[in-house]
């Protein structure tokens, strides 16, 4: 690696970790940090359940803005990370330095398949963020337009995953049949065991988008009793 490269690396690094709350709070401008908007969920949440008309709306509608924008900086700037970490490994061949480079390739792709998703669906996203209470008013309002709407949008949060993943695999299956042809068996095998993970993954995802409601209700379930 050239010493232009890998100083572009770290800062991409850098990138990555700080410049998504950083830029979030610049550009949306309602919250000083993902602290902040933490704070503000519970509030937020149960504004839009006490309306009960699926419409996000005032503190949750600027907690989703926040939140699409934290995902979407974090997205691209894990994609220049991980464009970066290909153009590395075309000119690191062989040792430890190419195997470091491969792990941080590959945690590169998983903070970008997970940052796309939080965009494609900051509802679901934020729910992960929600103590128990909240979780029990959302439970609470079923039947409600708001909750109808929030199943419509974890459907989307996982037919998003499915995609990507679909999508990863795809990526990782041509380039393991590359390296098979080239003769790197043991990388061939590791890109085979990532293709299955990957797999797992989609095929899980699919069943939650063929039955959503109950997936959600699961999942409240389990942060309402955390």
């Amino acid at each position: 690696m050239t010493r232009t490269l890998t100083l572009t690396t770290a800062a991409l690094v850098a990138a990555v970790v700080l410049a998504p709350e950083l830029l979030a709070s610049l550009l949306v401008g309602d919250y000083s940090g993902v602290g902040a908007l933490r704070d503000a969920l519970p509030g937020a949440f149960a504004d839009h359940w006490r309306l009960g008309d699926g419409v996000v709306s005032g503190d949750l509608a600027a907690a989703t803005d926040y939140w699409t924008t934290f995902h979407v900086v974090k997205a691209v700037a894990a994609a220049a990370l991980l464009g970066a970490l290909v153009v590395a490994l075309g000119r690191v061949r062989r040792g430890p330095g190419r195997v470091a480079l491969l792990v941080l390739a590959a945690l590169a792709a998983v903070v970008l398949i997970a940052n796309v998703q939080g965009a494609v669906a900051p509802l679901s996203s934020l729910l992960s963020m929600v103590p128990p209470g909240a979780a029990d008013l959302a439970l609470a309002s079923d039947g409600t337009p708001a909750f109808a709407g929030l199943v419509r949008d974890f459907a989307v949060y996982h037919v998003a995953m499915v995609a990507l993943a679909a999508g990863a695999a795809l990526v990782v299956a041509r380039l393991g049949a590359r390296a098979w042809r080239h003769g790197r068996r043991p990388a061939a095998g590791v890109a085979g065991v990532a293709v299955a993970l990957l797999g797992v993954v989609a095929l899980a995802n699919m069943t939650t988008v063929a039955d959503p409601e109950p997936a959600l209700r699961g999942f409240l379930e389990v942060s309402g009793s955390a």
